[in-house]
Protein backbone atom coordinates (compact mmCIF):
# COMPACT_ATOMS: atom_id res chain seq x y z
CA UNK A 1 0.00 0.00 0.00
CA UNK A 2 1.25 3.72 -0.67
CA UNK A 3 2.55 5.45 1.99
CA UNK A 4 1.57 9.16 2.38
CA UNK A 5 5.27 9.71 4.14
CA UNK A 6 7.28 9.82 6.14
CA UNK A 7 8.81 12.95 5.26
CA UNK A 8 6.35 16.07 3.46
CA UNK A 9 7.84 18.18 2.70
CA UNK A 10 4.82 21.55 2.97
CA UNK A 11 5.13 24.54 -0.18
CA UNK A 12 3.79 27.46 1.74
CA UNK A 13 3.80 30.35 -1.09
CA UNK A 14 1.67 32.48 -2.82
CA UNK A 15 2.22 31.70 -6.55
CA UNK A 16 1.75 28.42 -8.77
CA UNK A 17 5.45 28.69 -9.94
CA UNK A 18 6.74 28.86 -6.44
CA UNK A 19 5.24 26.08 -5.23
CA UNK A 20 5.92 23.81 -7.76
CA UNK A 21 9.34 25.03 -7.84
CA UNK A 22 9.26 24.53 -4.08
CA UNK A 23 7.94 21.25 -4.05
CA UNK A 24 10.15 19.36 -6.99
CA UNK A 25 13.01 21.13 -4.80
CA UNK A 26 11.55 19.18 -1.79
CA UNK A 27 11.77 15.92 -3.15
CA UNK A 28 15.01 16.37 -4.77
CA UNK A 29 15.84 17.12 -0.90
CA UNK A 30 14.81 13.68 0.65
CA UNK A 31 11.47 14.47 1.10
CA UNK A 32 8.77 11.63 0.29
CA UNK A 33 5.88 13.96 -0.69
CA UNK A 34 4.93 17.68 -1.39
CA UNK A 35 2.23 19.30 -0.14
CA UNK A 36 0.90 21.85 -2.56
CA UNK A 37 -1.25 24.19 -0.36
CA UNK A 38 -4.38 25.45 -2.51
CA UNK A 39 -5.58 27.67 0.43
CA UNK A 40 -2.26 29.89 0.67
CA UNK A 41 -2.19 30.39 -3.38
CA UNK A 42 -2.81 34.70 -4.03
CA UNK A 43 -6.36 35.64 -5.41
CA UNK A 44 -5.59 35.20 -9.57
CA UNK A 45 -3.51 31.91 -9.66
CA UNK A 46 -4.66 29.52 -11.62
CA UNK A 47 -4.58 25.85 -9.09
CA UNK A 48 -4.24 24.01 -11.88
CA UNK A 49 -0.73 24.27 -12.70
CA UNK A 50 -0.54 22.14 -8.94
CA UNK A 51 -2.49 19.76 -9.64
CA UNK A 52 -0.55 18.91 -13.01
CA UNK A 53 2.13 17.88 -10.67
CA UNK A 54 0.22 14.89 -9.75
CA UNK A 55 0.96 12.74 -12.28
CA UNK A 56 5.05 13.28 -11.89
CA UNK A 57 5.83 13.99 -8.27
CA UNK A 58 4.63 12.19 -5.13
CA UNK A 59 2.04 14.91 -4.53
CA UNK A 60 -0.63 15.76 -1.30
CA UNK A 61 -3.13 18.35 -2.32
CA UNK A 62 -4.38 20.32 0.65
CA UNK A 63 -6.85 23.27 0.75
CA UNK A 64 -9.18 25.14 3.64
CA UNK A 65 -7.89 23.81 7.10
CA UNK A 66 -12.01 24.37 8.33
CA UNK A 67 -13.65 22.97 5.31
CA UNK A 68 -13.25 23.24 1.26
CA UNK A 69 -13.55 26.57 0.02
CA UNK A 70 -15.55 26.56 -2.94
CA UNK A 71 -14.16 24.14 -5.82
CA UNK A 72 -11.55 22.59 -3.93
CA UNK A 73 -13.66 19.53 -3.65
CA UNK A 74 -13.53 18.89 -7.75
CA UNK A 75 -9.75 19.78 -7.62
CA UNK A 76 -9.56 16.97 -4.72
CA UNK A 77 -11.02 14.62 -7.17
CA UNK A 78 -9.27 15.10 -10.26
CA UNK A 79 -5.80 15.41 -7.85
CA UNK A 80 -6.73 11.46 -7.00
CA UNK A 81 -7.31 10.66 -10.62
CA UNK A 82 -4.06 11.41 -11.50
CA UNK A 83 -2.45 9.62 -8.16
CA UNK A 84 -1.76 12.36 -5.65
CA UNK A 85 -3.40 12.02 -2.15
CA UNK A 86 -5.98 14.58 -0.82
CA UNK A 87 -6.23 16.06 2.43
CA UNK A 88 -9.80 16.75 4.01
CA UNK A 89 -10.73 18.68 7.16
CA UNK A 90 -13.19 17.25 9.15
CA UNK A 91 -15.98 19.84 10.00
CA UNK A 92 -19.62 19.19 11.25
CA UNK A 93 -21.56 18.72 7.91
CA UNK A 94 -18.62 16.63 6.48
CA UNK A 95 -20.69 13.98 4.16
CA UNK A 96 -20.93 10.40 5.18
CA UNK A 97 -19.01 9.64 1.51
CA UNK A 98 -16.34 12.22 1.82
CA UNK A 99 -17.41 13.68 -1.09
CA UNK A 100 -16.98 10.33 -2.75
CA UNK A 101 -13.49 10.47 -2.60
CA UNK A 102 -11.29 7.69 -2.34
CA UNK A 103 -10.05 6.79 1.24
CA UNK A 104 -6.91 4.90 0.16
CA UNK A 105 -5.23 7.78 -0.94
CA UNK A 106 -6.68 10.42 1.79
CA UNK A 107 -6.02 12.18 4.51
CA UNK A 108 -8.48 13.67 7.12
CA UNK A 109 -7.33 15.84 9.34
CA UNK A 110 -8.35 17.59 12.44
CA UNK A 111 -6.48 21.05 13.46
CA UNK A 112 -6.61 22.41 17.19
CA UNK A 113 -8.32 25.76 17.97
CA UNK A 114 -5.49 28.12 18.67
CA UNK A 115 -7.51 29.50 21.92
CA UNK A 116 -8.64 26.41 23.99
CA UNK A 117 -7.55 23.06 25.13
CA UNK A 118 -8.21 20.33 22.79
CA UNK A 119 -9.13 16.51 23.83
CA UNK A 120 -6.82 14.56 21.22
CA UNK A 121 -8.18 11.14 21.35
CA UNK A 122 -11.61 12.75 21.08
CA UNK A 123 -10.23 14.13 17.82
CA UNK A 124 -8.65 10.90 16.98
CA UNK A 125 -12.52 9.31 17.85
CA UNK A 126 -14.22 11.21 15.46
CA UNK A 127 -11.39 10.77 12.85
CA UNK A 128 -11.57 7.31 12.64
CA UNK A 129 -15.29 7.04 12.38
CA UNK A 130 -14.77 7.66 8.91
CA UNK A 131 -12.85 6.06 6.11
CA UNK A 132 -9.28 7.28 5.37
CA UNK A 133 -5.57 6.11 4.85
CA UNK A 134 -4.49 8.46 7.27
CA UNK A 135 -6.03 10.42 10.66
CA UNK A 136 -3.54 13.80 11.01
CA UNK A 137 -4.82 15.02 14.53
CA UNK A 138 -2.97 18.30 15.03
CA UNK A 139 -2.71 19.68 18.44
CA UNK A 140 -1.38 23.27 19.63
CA UNK A 141 1.11 23.26 22.05
CA UNK A 142 0.88 25.78 25.11
CA UNK A 143 3.84 24.61 26.53
CA UNK A 144 5.97 21.64 27.54
CA UNK A 145 3.40 19.25 28.67
CA UNK A 146 1.07 19.74 25.73
CA UNK A 147 4.02 17.31 23.60
CA UNK A 148 3.08 14.41 26.48
CA UNK A 149 -0.38 14.57 25.41
CA UNK A 150 0.67 13.85 21.59
CA UNK A 151 3.10 11.30 22.55
CA UNK A 152 0.58 9.67 24.66
CA UNK A 153 -1.99 9.52 21.75
CA UNK A 154 0.65 8.35 19.37
CA UNK A 155 1.67 5.64 22.32
CA UNK A 156 -2.27 4.11 22.32
CA UNK A 157 -2.99 4.42 18.61
CA UNK A 158 0.38 4.97 16.45
CA UNK A 159 2.14 2.61 14.79
CA UNK A 160 -0.20 1.14 12.44
CA UNK A 161 0.68 3.55 9.52
CA UNK A 162 -2.91 5.65 9.86
CA UNK A 163 -2.33 7.98 12.27
CA UNK A 164 -0.20 11.22 11.81
CA UNK A 165 0.14 13.66 15.20
CA UNK A 166 2.11 16.34 16.16
CA UNK A 167 1.47 20.36 17.78
CA UNK A 168 1.63 23.46 16.45
CA UNK A 169 3.54 26.52 17.94
CA UNK A 170 7.19 26.81 19.07
CA UNK A 171 6.47 24.00 22.42
CA UNK A 172 5.02 21.98 20.35
CA UNK A 173 8.71 21.73 17.72
CA UNK A 174 9.76 18.65 20.08
CA UNK A 175 6.89 16.57 19.44
CA UNK A 176 7.76 17.50 15.25
CA UNK A 177 11.52 16.44 15.77
CA UNK A 178 10.32 12.94 17.79
CA UNK A 179 6.84 12.59 16.00
CA UNK A 180 8.46 9.43 13.97
CA UNK A 181 10.36 8.12 16.91
CA UNK A 182 6.50 8.00 19.10
CA UNK A 183 4.58 6.01 15.94
CA UNK A 184 3.63 8.78 13.61
CA UNK A 185 3.35 7.81 10.12
CA UNK A 186 4.64 11.40 8.70
CA UNK A 187 6.68 14.55 9.25
CA UNK A 188 5.72 17.57 8.47
CA UNK A 189 8.37 20.28 7.38
CA UNK A 190 8.65 23.09 5.25
CA UNK A 191 9.84 22.52 1.83
CA UNK A 192 13.52 24.51 0.70
CA UNK A 193 12.36 28.59 0.19
CA UNK A 194 9.55 28.22 1.91
CA UNK A 195 8.04 29.76 5.65
CA UNK A 196 6.56 27.51 7.89
CA UNK A 197 3.02 26.75 7.05
CA UNK A 198 2.23 26.49 10.53
CA UNK A 199 3.82 28.13 13.85
CA UNK A 200 6.62 25.79 14.76
CA UNK A 201 7.20 24.01 11.61
CA UNK A 202 10.89 23.33 11.04
CA UNK A 203 12.55 23.26 7.53
CA UNK A 204 13.36 20.58 5.73
CA UNK A 205 16.88 20.52 6.42
CA UNK A 206 16.82 20.68 9.33
CA UNK A 207 14.08 17.58 9.61
CA UNK A 208 16.42 15.51 7.38
CA UNK A 209 20.18 16.71 8.36
CA UNK A 210 20.16 19.10 11.44
CA UNK A 211 17.94 16.50 13.59
CA UNK A 212 18.27 13.27 11.17
CA UNK A 213 14.71 12.60 12.23
CA UNK A 214 14.74 9.19 9.87
CA UNK A 215 17.02 8.00 12.49
CA UNK A 216 15.68 8.74 15.74
CA UNK A 217 14.15 5.78 17.60
CA UNK A 218 11.54 5.77 20.52
CA UNK A 219 14.53 5.02 22.71
CA UNK A 220 17.28 7.51 21.44
CA UNK A 221 18.88 9.08 24.16
CA UNK A 222 17.85 13.26 24.02
CA UNK A 223 19.77 16.50 25.53
CA UNK A 224 17.71 20.04 25.09
CA UNK A 225 17.90 23.57 25.32
CA UNK A 226 15.32 24.44 28.23
CA UNK A 227 14.01 28.00 28.91
CA UNK A 228 10.66 29.72 28.81
CA UNK A 229 10.10 31.33 25.76
CA UNK A 230 12.41 29.84 23.91
CA UNK A 231 11.82 31.68 20.56
CA UNK A 232 15.74 31.62 19.79
CA UNK A 233 18.42 29.54 20.59
CA UNK A 234 21.81 28.43 17.94
CA UNK A 235 22.11 25.64 20.79
CA UNK A 236 20.50 22.82 18.88
CA UNK A 237 22.74 23.75 15.58
CA UNK A 238 26.09 23.29 17.85
CA UNK A 239 25.19 20.58 19.80
CA UNK A 240 24.07 18.23 16.60
CA UNK A 241 26.41 18.90 14.09
CA UNK A 242 29.23 17.80 17.34
CA UNK A 243 27.30 14.85 17.93
CA UNK A 244 27.20 13.68 14.45
CA UNK A 245 30.70 14.52 13.86
CA UNK A 246 31.22 12.39 17.15
CA UNK A 247 29.14 9.39 16.39
CA UNK A 248 26.88 9.85 19.23
CA UNK A 249 23.20 8.86 19.06
CA UNK A 250 22.05 11.68 20.88
CA UNK A 251 19.91 14.56 19.83
CA UNK A 252 19.55 17.99 21.27
CA UNK A 253 16.25 19.31 21.18
CA UNK A 254 14.53 23.23 22.01
CA UNK A 255 12.35 21.88 24.42
CA UNK A 256 10.62 25.29 25.80
CA UNK A 257 8.82 24.99 29.75
CA UNK A 258 7.34 27.09 31.51
CA UNK A 259 7.98 24.71 34.86
CA UNK A 260 11.53 23.46 34.97
CA UNK A 261 9.87 21.00 37.67
CA UNK A 262 7.80 19.67 35.09
CA UNK A 263 10.14 18.89 32.88
CA UNK A 264 12.62 16.82 34.88
CA UNK A 265 9.29 14.61 35.93
CA UNK A 266 9.06 13.73 32.65
CA UNK A 267 12.67 13.99 31.49
CA UNK A 268 13.43 9.87 32.72
CA UNK A 269 10.57 8.73 30.40
CA UNK A 270 11.16 10.79 27.43
CA UNK A 271 15.00 9.88 27.27
CA UNK A 272 16.40 12.77 28.16
CA UNK A 273 19.48 12.51 29.64
CA UNK A 274 20.88 16.29 30.11
CA UNK A 275 19.40 19.53 29.83
CA UNK A 276 21.09 23.01 28.85
CA UNK A 277 19.42 25.88 30.94
CA UNK A 278 18.39 29.05 30.06
CA UNK A 279 16.76 32.22 31.67
CA UNK A 280 14.57 32.00 33.40
CA UNK A 281 15.36 28.57 34.78
CA UNK A 282 19.11 28.86 35.94
CA UNK A 283 18.11 29.31 39.47
CA UNK A 284 15.44 26.74 40.00
CA UNK A 285 17.95 23.87 38.24
CA UNK A 286 20.28 24.71 40.80
CA UNK A 287 17.85 24.26 43.18
CA UNK A 288 16.87 20.75 41.81
CA UNK A 289 19.95 19.30 41.41
CA UNK A 290 21.40 16.50 44.04
CA UNK A 291 25.27 17.88 43.13
CA UNK A 292 26.80 21.46 42.02
CA UNK A 293 30.00 22.35 40.98
CA UNK A 294 31.77 24.73 43.02
CA UNK A 295 31.16 27.68 40.21
CA UNK A 296 27.17 26.54 39.93
CA UNK A 297 26.75 27.30 43.94
CA UNK A 298 29.00 30.35 43.62
CA UNK A 299 26.73 31.82 41.19
CA UNK A 300 23.63 30.37 42.58
CA UNK A 301 22.43 29.23 39.14
CA UNK A 302 23.62 26.23 36.91
CA UNK A 303 22.66 26.40 33.05
CA UNK A 304 23.31 22.56 32.97
CA UNK A 305 21.93 19.55 34.16
CA UNK A 306 23.07 15.38 33.50
CA UNK A 307 20.80 13.37 34.96
CA UNK A 308 22.79 10.84 37.43
CA UNK A 309 22.39 7.02 36.76
CA UNK A 310 20.93 7.11 40.38
CA UNK A 311 17.87 9.65 41.31
CA UNK A 312 18.19 13.32 40.96
CA UNK A 313 20.42 15.94 38.77
CA UNK A 314 24.20 16.67 38.61
CA UNK A 315 24.25 20.53 38.10
CA UNK A 316 27.14 22.78 36.55
CA UNK A 317 27.44 26.19 35.11
CA UNK A 318 29.28 26.94 32.16
CA UNK A 319 28.67 30.19 31.54
CA UNK A 320 31.52 32.01 33.53
CA UNK A 321 33.99 30.15 31.19
CA UNK A 322 31.89 31.38 27.95
CA UNK A 323 31.96 34.96 29.60
CA UNK A 324 35.96 34.85 30.10
CA UNK A 325 36.08 33.23 26.60
CA UNK A 326 34.09 35.95 24.88
CA UNK A 327 35.71 38.79 26.65
CA UNK A 328 39.45 37.21 25.93
CA UNK A 329 41.05 40.15 24.31
CA UNK A 330 39.29 43.34 24.82
CA UNK A 331 41.84 44.03 27.64
CA UNK A 332 40.89 45.45 31.42
CA UNK A 333 37.35 45.60 31.67
CA UNK A 334 37.77 48.87 33.78
CA UNK A 335 34.31 49.86 35.17
CA UNK A 336 31.84 47.30 34.37
CA UNK A 337 27.87 48.11 34.40
CA UNK A 338 25.77 45.06 34.90
CA UNK A 339 22.27 45.02 33.72
CA UNK A 340 20.59 42.05 35.35
CA UNK A 341 20.51 40.13 38.08
CA UNK A 342 19.55 36.49 37.26
CA UNK A 343 21.90 33.52 36.99
CA UNK A 344 23.48 35.30 33.32
CA UNK A 345 24.45 38.14 35.24
CA UNK A 346 25.90 36.09 38.19
CA UNK A 347 28.54 34.39 35.80
CA UNK A 348 29.05 37.51 34.63
CA UNK A 349 30.17 38.80 37.98
CA UNK A 350 32.22 35.74 38.87
CA UNK A 351 34.01 36.20 35.66
CA UNK A 352 34.91 40.09 35.66
CA UNK A 353 35.14 39.78 39.87
CA UNK A 354 38.56 41.15 40.64
CA UNK A 355 39.48 42.94 37.37
CA UNK A 356 37.54 46.35 38.36
CA UNK A 357 34.35 47.86 40.01
CA UNK A 358 31.07 46.04 38.75
CA UNK A 359 27.72 48.06 39.40
CA UNK A 360 24.66 45.81 38.69
CA UNK A 361 21.18 47.21 37.89
CA UNK A 362 17.97 45.11 37.71
CA UNK A 363 14.59 46.43 37.42
CA UNK A 364 14.13 43.41 40.43
CA UNK A 365 16.02 45.64 43.04
CA UNK A 366 15.69 43.49 45.40
CA UNK A 367 17.39 40.75 43.03
CA UNK A 368 20.59 43.17 42.56
CA UNK A 369 20.79 44.36 45.98
CA UNK A 370 20.95 40.00 46.75
CA UNK A 371 23.40 40.18 43.64
CA UNK A 372 25.81 42.56 44.95
CA UNK A 373 25.63 41.47 48.30
CA UNK A 374 26.50 37.68 47.73
CA UNK A 375 29.46 39.10 45.02
CA UNK A 376 30.83 42.20 45.82
CA UNK A 377 29.32 44.54 43.65
CA UNK A 378 27.33 48.01 43.70
CA UNK A 379 23.72 48.06 42.95
CA UNK A 380 22.27 50.93 41.91
CA UNK A 381 18.41 51.78 41.14
CA UNK A 382 17.29 50.88 37.14
CA UNK A 383 16.23 54.32 36.92
CA UNK A 384 20.06 55.85 37.65
CA UNK A 385 21.50 53.04 35.20
CA UNK A 386 22.49 56.16 32.33
CA UNK A 387 24.05 58.45 35.27
CA UNK A 388 26.00 55.35 35.91
CA UNK A 389 29.96 55.27 34.47
CA UNK A 390 30.73 52.43 32.61
CA UNK A 391 33.43 50.95 30.13
CA UNK A 392 32.16 47.96 29.60
CA UNK A 393 28.10 47.36 29.63
CA UNK A 394 26.90 44.33 29.59
CA UNK A 395 23.46 43.03 28.91
CA UNK A 396 22.35 40.10 30.70
CA UNK A 397 18.53 40.49 30.36
CA UNK A 398 16.17 39.14 27.89
CA UNK A 399 15.70 42.70 26.20
CA UNK A 400 16.66 42.78 22.57
CA UNK A 401 15.30 39.33 21.46
CA UNK A 402 12.48 40.69 19.93
CA UNK A 403 11.60 44.47 17.73
CA UNK A 404 14.14 47.29 18.89
CA UNK A 405 13.53 46.80 22.84
CA UNK A 406 17.01 48.01 24.71
CA UNK A 407 18.11 47.42 27.81
CA UNK A 408 19.93 51.05 28.35
CA UNK A 409 18.78 54.63 26.30
CA UNK A 410 20.86 55.57 23.90
CA UNK A 411 23.62 57.04 22.99
CA UNK A 412 26.62 55.12 24.24
CA UNK A 413 29.23 56.44 25.84
CA UNK A 414 31.68 53.84 27.27
CA UNK A 415 33.89 51.75 25.53
CA UNK A 416 33.09 47.96 24.71
CA UNK A 417 29.50 46.59 24.86
CA UNK A 418 28.51 42.60 25.26
CA UNK A 419 24.98 41.63 24.94
CA UNK A 420 24.44 38.16 25.84
CA UNK A 421 21.22 37.85 23.71
CA UNK A 422 21.71 35.94 20.65
CA UNK A 423 20.23 37.66 17.62
CA UNK A 424 20.61 37.37 13.86
CA UNK A 425 22.32 40.90 12.80
CA UNK A 426 22.61 42.05 16.30
CA UNK A 427 20.64 43.46 18.82
CA UNK A 428 19.38 46.96 18.58
CA UNK A 429 21.93 47.06 21.51
CA UNK A 430 25.05 45.99 19.76
CA UNK A 431 24.14 47.83 16.62
CA UNK A 432 23.85 51.08 18.34
CA UNK A 433 27.65 50.25 20.02
CA UNK A 434 28.95 49.43 16.41
CA UNK A 435 27.20 52.75 14.79
CA UNK A 436 28.92 55.18 17.84
CA UNK A 437 32.62 53.09 17.06
CA UNK A 438 32.35 51.22 20.41
CA UNK A 439 33.59 47.48 20.44
CA UNK A 440 30.54 45.03 20.14
CA UNK A 441 30.84 41.73 21.48
CA UNK A 442 28.01 39.63 20.86
CA UNK A 443 25.97 36.79 22.61
CA UNK A 444 27.70 33.92 19.83
CA UNK A 445 30.67 34.32 21.21
CA UNK A 446 29.47 33.12 24.51
CA UNK A 447 27.55 30.81 23.59
CA UNK A 448 29.81 28.59 21.62
CA UNK A 449 32.47 28.84 24.36
CA UNK A 450 30.18 27.82 26.99
CA UNK A 451 28.63 25.32 24.89
CA UNK A 452 31.79 23.34 23.91
CA UNK A 453 32.46 22.92 27.75
CA UNK A 454 28.45 21.59 28.14
CA UNK A 455 29.01 19.03 25.34
CA UNK A 456 32.09 17.91 27.05
CA UNK A 457 29.75 17.36 31.08
CA UNK A 458 26.73 16.14 29.22
CA UNK A 459 28.51 13.29 27.17
CA UNK A 460 32.06 13.03 28.28
CA UNK A 461 33.60 13.72 25.07
CA UNK A 462 35.30 16.78 23.53
CA UNK A 463 33.44 18.32 20.79
CA UNK A 464 35.37 17.73 17.48
CA UNK A 465 36.73 20.66 15.62
CA UNK A 466 35.02 21.10 12.75
CA UNK A 467 35.50 23.77 9.89
CA UNK A 468 33.34 26.91 10.19
CA UNK A 469 31.59 26.11 12.93
CA UNK A 470 29.59 28.79 14.26
CA UNK A 471 26.62 29.84 15.76
CA UNK A 472 23.63 30.29 13.66
CA UNK A 473 22.05 33.56 12.99
CA UNK A 474 18.59 32.12 11.48
CA UNK A 475 15.42 31.60 14.20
Amino acid sequence: MERLGPIVATTALPTVRGQVEAARAALASGADRAEVRLDLLAPGEDPEGLLALAGEVPLLVTGSRSRPAPGEVERFRRAQARGAWVDVPLFEDLPEDLFGLAPSRLVLSWHAPEDGPSDLGAAFAALSSRPAAVRKVVGTARDFGDNLAVRRLLAERGGAGDLCAFAMGLPGQMSRILSLAWGSCALYASAPGCPPAAPGQIPLAEALGLYRCREIGPRTPLLGVAGWPLARTGSPALHNRWLKAADLPHRFLPIPASSLDALLEAAPGLFIEGLAVTHPHKAAALARAAGASRLARAAGAANTLRLLDGPGWSAANTDVYGVRRALAGTGRPGRVLLLGAGGAAAAVALALRGRGPVAVASRDPARARSLASRLGLEAVPWGDRRRTPWDLLVNATPSGQEGEETPYPFPLTGRTVFDLVVREGGTPLLREARARGLRAVPGEAMLEAQARLQFRLLTGRRPPILDGLSVPRRE
